[in-house]
């Protein structure tokens, strides 16, 4: 009974191959969605056709390996070389090859093992920042054309803050503002973010260089901490970056509104030219004279013009020119008005003439005189018009008697032609009709001995059966 009452369960869907290396590869995916860098040394390699290069790297320390690929575009950009027993740091993401279900490393980007650790993390960390777009170009801000006040983060102590102010007062008189700060060593990022903020407080401040000297590329790290490249991009002036006697980029670089290749160089970039402003400011203002003398000598012309013209004179002329212009004014106003009068006048009479009761006394009289007229000729159209419908009335009743008489007479004829042709009078004269199966019969071979047939007779009918048929000629 136990066994009658237990729920029968089904057996779960089989995967297919492909399902279960497809689920496996997705699982995979997600799981390392963001690339990882792995250490290893290359232990075979093969460069297909294609340009792709597929390779084993393998641990010294255990005994593993993975399969990896780098497709042509990353292998072009590689920093380390993939040859074999090379130890390299390879970026990238694991997958699965659905077709055969291997599992493989697909590598975007690799450096040297060792010293090239901290450049991978520098790449790491410069992807990081340009994926939030603090590279891009549309962030970058243009330099004041005419700074105020220029901030300075960099070292009291050292060469360039030098190199900076005596290019600045050379150049342009202005204001600066330093931010003494390291500007290598551990401590240093933290130190120019510091300085970066502090200098911001300064309302009046317009541009702000961030650099140091030259060094070698240990010296220059600081300027590549995530610590600094976010102040520099959060800062609320442009900033101007001068890490010199470089040849990469640092953060620094990247994240500043312009980069320059010096200090001096950045000085340069921030501040016009004083000599170079003058030369333009003296030119604009020859040419600003020039406008002004023409301008002067036009008027002057036109106010030599006037001169001659006595004021008395002109106002003379006009009143004789008013006093015209009233005349003639009067006199046109005397012609419309008499004009006007005599079309009035003309207006009057013949409203006069078309006044209701005059047109309605003529009116009257004419009518009279029309009805006089009229009426003794529509008394004779009337006698006229009643003597012709006597006579056509009088002509209608002859002519329908004829015709009358003579439809009758034709009648009368037509029904004795019927009557001599009609059937009944033939039968009559002892003529018979012959009926076989409802129909006349005129053909004695049409029917045969035995058959029955009906005769009509002129008083009553017979039947009759055939016992011999003779056929017609």
């Amino acid at each position: 009974m136990n066994d009658v009452l237990r729920p029968v369960t089904t057996a779960p869907r089989p995967l297919s191959v492909s399902e279960f290396n497809r689920t496996a590869r997705d699982t995979l995916e997600q799981r390392f969605a963001a690339p990882i860098w792995i250490e290893g040394e290359i232990s075979s390699a093969k460069l297909v056709a294609s340009g792709h290069l597929y390779f084993e790297l393998k641990d010294e320390r255990e005994d593993a390996r993975l399969a990896c690929v780098m497709w042509k575009g990353s292998l072009a950009r590689a920093k380390a070389k993939m040859t074999v027993g090379e130890k390299i740091l390879l970026r990238g993401k694991p997958t699965i090859y659905n077709p055969r279900g291997t599992f493989q490393f697909v590598g975007d980007a690799s450096a040297a093992a060792g010293a090239g650790a901290a450049a991978a993390a520098l790449e790491a960390l410069k992807e990081k920042l340009r994926a939030e777009g603090l590279f891009d170009d549309e962030r970058k801000r243009p330099l004041p054309r005419f700074p105020r006040v220029i901030g300075v983060v960099t070292s009291p102590s050292g060469a360039a803050l030098q190199d900076i102010l005596k290019e600045l007062f050379r150049r342009w008189p202005v204001r600066v503002v330093v931010s003494p700060t390291l500007v290598q060593g551990a401590e240093a990022p933290a130190q120019i973010a510091r300085a970066i903020a502090l200098v911001q407080r300064i309302r009046s401040l317009d541009v702000l260089i961030v650099g140091r000297g030259g060094g070698a590329s240990e010296d220059l790290a600081a300027f590549n901490d995530e610590r600094v490249a976010r102040a520099i991009a959060t800062c609320r002036v442009p900033v101007v970056s001068a890490v010199g006697h470089q040849v990469d980029h640092t953060l620094a670089d990247l994240v500043a509104d312009l980069r320059a290749a010096t200090p001096t160089a950045a000085a340069t970039l921030c501040t016009p030219e004083l000599d170079d402003e003058r030369d333009r400011l003296e030119d604009f203002r020859r040419r600003l004279r020039s406008a002004l003398s023409g301008k002067i000598a036009a008027l002057n012309l036109r106010l030599h013009k006037l001169q001659p013209r006595d004021p008395r004179r002109a106002l003379a002329a006009s009143r004789q020119r008013l006093d015209e212009l009233i005349e003639r004014a009067e006199q046109a106003l005397r012609r419309r008005l008499v004009a006007r009068r005599r079309a009035l006048a003309q207006l009057d009479v013949s409203l006069q003439g078309s006044h209701p009761r005059v047109r309605l006394t003529r009116d009257r009289a004419a009518l009279d005189r029309l009805g006089a007229r009229l009426l003794p000729a529509l008394r004779r159209r009337h006698q006229l018009h009643a003597q012709r419908l006597v006579d056509l009335q009088g002509r209608l009743e002859r002519g329908s008697r004829k015709v009358l008489d003579r439809r009758a007479h034709a009648l009368g004829l037509a029904a004795g032609k019927l009557d001599a042709m009609s059937p009944l009078k033939i039968l009559e004269r002892g003529y018979g009709v012959a009926l076989h199966e409802g129909r006349a019969l005129i053909d004695a071979s049409t029917v045969a001995p035995g058959d029955t047939i009906h005769l009509r007779l002129h008083r009553g009918a017979l039947d009759a059966t055939i016992t011999r048929t003779e056929p017609g000629t």
